[in-house]
């Protein structure tokens, strides 16, 4: 009972807008794939963790981790009884021992209980450096899944369903206005975003050009 307790306490919290319906891309029609070992990768700020995130909205009894390089390697331990197990960012953990066998037996164990494991790094399963043999090569036997590269025109229709979702109406020119200023990546997008929803809300202004460019300091 003591175990229990303490896993779900370390079950982040999830993005309320970490969803599939606000994701766009194909990468989530991919992790509808049965697996019970899934691998999903991309490059830093490429939905990698809005995806996972998703899963576990979509799950019921599941469990979600991030940060492992804060955490005692026992947090794995009897996870396999959870229906999904999302674990974000393992690229930060794996090369040591300790992780790598602990991530061993979880994926053996998941297989046996007939639960699902979904894992994330930033690189291919054989780009990882493992160091276990036996690891890599399940990891290499997994369900693989890439993340997408949104072009411009994908990133402004995130930025619209998002603040859409916000219940404020963006319009393209200040959308396009946003990106032309900042780097393009989602997270930092989408925290921008949210900036303005706060300060539209307490000023009681429409999003538009000089107001963004008044919030935002651009």
């Amino acid at each position: 009972m003591m175990t229990e307790r303490r896993q779900l306490t370390l079950n982040f919290k999830l993005r309320d807008d970490a969803t599939f319906a606000n994701y766009l891309g194909e990468a989530k029609s991919r992790l509808d794939h049965p697996g019970q070992l899934v691998y999903l990768w991309g490059e830093p700020q490429s939905g990698r963790s809005h995806l996972l995130q998703a899963c576990c909205h979509r799950a019921t009894d599941a469990i979600y981790l991030q940060n492992l390089q804060g955490l005692s390697v026992e947090v794995l331990k009897q996870l396999e009884h959870r229906s999904l197990i999302c674990l974000d960012d393992i690229d930060t953990v794996v090369g040591q021992a300790d992780w790598e066998e602990a991530l061993f037996h979880l994926i053996n164990a998941v297989k046996d209980a007939g639960s699902r494991l979904v894992v994330v790094a930033n690189q291919t399963a054989r780009q990882l450096p493992v160091k276990l043999l036996d690891l890599h090569s399940r990891l290499l036997a997994a369900v693989t899944v890439e993340t997408d590269h949104l072009t411009d025109e994908q990133k402004l229709a995130v930025l619209k369903l998002h603040a859409h979702n916000r219940g404020f109406d963006l319009k393209d020119e200040v959308g396009q206005f946003i990106m032309s200023r900042t780097t393009r990546d989602m997270s930092n997008l989408v925290n921008m975003l949210e900036q303005l929803e706060v300060e539209s809300l307490r000023q009681q202004k429409r999003v538009t050009i000089p107001f963004v460019k008044h919030t935002l300091n651009l």
